[in-house]
């Protein structure tokens, strides 16, 4: 039976294409959010706010690591590959 794309299996939703697209979002809104808290930590002079970004910062980069990492994970934990 062909599926979507004519690819022979089963039909149904592509869910590598939309994690990919997600993927593309996500590190999108986080290079915007890098860069948005990186002027707000360049011009503010309150010590509070500026500890605040870094946090903010800090907190990006860590979801932009997780996000990269799942999928090895998953394919560790699985046994096989999983979203290439």
């Amino acid at each position: 039976m062909r599926g979507r794309r004519g690819r022979v299996g089963r039909p149904g939703f592509d869910f590598v294409g939309l994690a990919n697209s997600l993927k593309t979002v996500a590190v999108l809104f986080a290079i915007l959010s890098i860069a948005f808290a990186g002027f707000s930590l360049a011009t503010s002079r309150n010590p509070a706010q500026r500890e605040e970004w870094k946090e903010i910062i800090a907190g990006v980069f860590i979801g932009l690591i997780l996000l990269f990492l799942t999928p090895l994970i998953a394919a560790q934990l699985s046994g096989g590959a999983y979203c290439g």
